[in-house]
């Protein structure tokens, strides 16, 4: 059981990762076409989205999941 809770949060994990990387994808894109202000809110978005999948990644490792 505590090895499928370690892989569904490591797959969390990695869905907040790939979204980090769409918003700042999508920021670049912004910024390439003068639209700073959502391009700034966009990797403010991603950041979060980042530290939350380095969160997860933390809570998923052996010994961390509470029993």
């Amino acid at each position: 059981m505590e090895m499928e809770n370690r892989l569904v949060i490591q797959q969390q994990a990695l869905e907040a990762l790939r979204e980090s990387t769409r918003n700042l994808l999508v920021a670049e894109r912004l910024l390439n076409v003068g639209n700073v202000r959502e391009a700034e809110r966009l990797k403010e978005e991603a950041r979060q989205q980042r530290d939350i999948s380095v969160w997860l990644m933390k809570q998923a490792r052996p010994g961390e999941l509470a029993h």
